[in-house]
């Protein structure tokens, strides 16, 4: 009976030993420009290993070793780590466990930014596996070597074991399936020059399989045509843009926005302008007109008076004897004084054809002559009440009896400043625009507000194009 016990517990310690004498195989497949974005100086380590066979993991530098994301690709789990970098940080030890196997550790000496990517396989796999495990291990094999075509087969047969499990072994046939009508889709969309969508099905192939090297060298591919196309008809719109040839422009504009290209938000701003500009031009909005105002004969206003939204405007107008003060042929006495107005503002549709405007403005007219500073004396301007008319009355009242200083005081400049808005109605039809405006001043030295005068009414006409 003792003999028989002894045999049983010498058994069950064996098989236990045995059991945990299963090995993983660590292998670097890190790449060289691989970076990791992290504010704070860390490291990454992507470990990689089939989803049957769980994680766990340990350092000799940290307290805790969680990953902080896990995803399934394809048959595989995938654990992200990320590690503190620095000088107390050197030789560290990852721990990688998992039920069944071996602790394997692997030694880590991490810069910040750097990613570590570690595959962990079973060398013993297909080893006294069963039935259904080595067929599912050998599609596994197969799987990642991308003979997908034999990696199908050997689920197939998997099928057929015993032991199978049918849930995970339809996932993996799934899986393949998956990539097979993927890589035909790429193809198909390469062959037929259509490399955005190509490089789509690519890399959709590249997250169930990472190590599909066809899939990843033709994802590269793509994006390298991708991107020189995009180049090519970006060049092709510009030159048809700067050309004004807006409808070719257009279209090639929208090919960029639709392909999703790395220009896509200048082409939509240039698109955006061609709409605009087009709009603009189909209701004539844009409105250019000749101006006549009392005294001040030149004039003109632009703005754009546009169907939807509100416009803006912009007019000036001045007086012939503006050209003669800048030649220095005015002099005081002159019935006639230099004057010019500025208005721009605001311009709203009322209803087809009319429009009202309105806005600030500034007026400014000049005169010539010094103003008599006797005490007890108004100020005067030219022409007001009890100013002198003829060169006696000239030197008398300017206290003047040198010639030249005479003729210096008839030439001084003076400026009389007024604010002055200005309001009123357009109305446009088809080509042809009229105009009319009112303009109220408010002026800023109050003994000239009769010189300046209160108000002025103009009239424009011109086109609208």
């Amino acid at each position: 009976m003792l003999r028989k016990l002894f045999l049983f517990v010498a058994l069950m310690a064996t098989t236990m030993a045995a059991n945990a004498q299963n090995v993983l195989e660590v292998k670097d497949v890190s790449q060289p420009n691989d970076v990791y974005s992290s504010d704070a100086g860390e490291a990454a380590v992507i470990v990689r290993c089939h989803a049957s066979i769980p994680l766990k993991f340990s350092s000799t530098m940290d307290k805790r070793v969680v990953p902080f994301r896990t995803d399934l690709q394809g048959s595989d789990s995938v654990y992200y780590i990320a590690f503190p970098t620095g000088n107390r940080y050197r030789g560290r030890i990852l721990s990688i466990m998992s039920p069944g196997y071996i602790t394997v550790e692997h030694a880590l000496e991490l810069q910040p930014k750097q990613i570590v990517s570690l595959e962990l396989t079973d060398p013993n796999a297909l080893v006294d596996a069963g039935c259904y495990r080595e067929h599912r291990n050998r599609g596994v094999l197969e799987f990642k070597n991308m003979n997908y075509d034999e990696a199908r087969n050997q689920f197939v047969v998997a099928r057929q074991c015993s032991d199978v499990d049918m849930q995970e072994n339809d996932r993996n046939i799934q899986l393949v399936d998956s990539i097979l009508a993927l890589r035909r889709q790429g193809d198909q969309a390469f062959n037929l020059l259509d490399y955005r969508k190509a490089a789509d099905y690519y890399d959709a192939m590249q997250a169930l399989n990472p190590n599909d090297r066809y899939a990843s060298e033709r994802y590269a591919l793509c994006m390298r045509n991708f991107r020189q196309d995009c180049d090519v008809t970006f060049t092709q719109a510009e030159f048809y843009f700067n050309e004004r040839a807006y409808d070719k422009a257009k279209e090639l504009y929208q090919r960029v926005i639709n392909d999703d290209c790395n220009q896509k938000a200048l082409a939509t701003d240039r698109l955006n302008y061609i709409t605009m500009s087009q709009t603009t031009k189909k209701d004539h909005a844009r409105v250019f007109t000749y101006e006549y105002r009392k005294d001040v004969p030149y004039g003109f206003s632009y703005g754009k008076y546009n169907m939807h939204k509100v416009g803006g405007f912009f007019s000036l107008d001045i007086s012939p004897k503006v050209f003669d003060a800048v030649r220095s042929e005015c002099r005081y006495g002159d019935e006639k004084f230099p004057e010019f107005n500025v208005g721009f503002g605001w311009t709203v549709k009322i209803a087809n054809p009319v429009w009202i405007f309105f806005g600030p403005g500034f007026t400014g007219k000049m005169y010539y002559g010094k103003y008599k500073e006797n005490s007890g004396s108004e100020k005067h301007y030219p022409n007001a009440k009890g100013l002198a008319r003829n060169d006696s009355d000239l030197d008398k009242d300017m206290f003047l009896n040198d010639p030249e200083e005479r003729d210096e005081a008839e030439r001084h400049i003076n400026f009389a400043p007024a604010i002055s808005p200005v309001g009123g109605i357009c109305i446009k039809y088809s080509f042809f625009a009229l105009r009319v405006s009112y303009q109220y001043r408010f002026t800023l030295q109050k003994d000239l507000s009769d010189f300046i005068g209160p108000q002025r009414l103009s009239v424009g006409f011109g086109v609208a194009f």
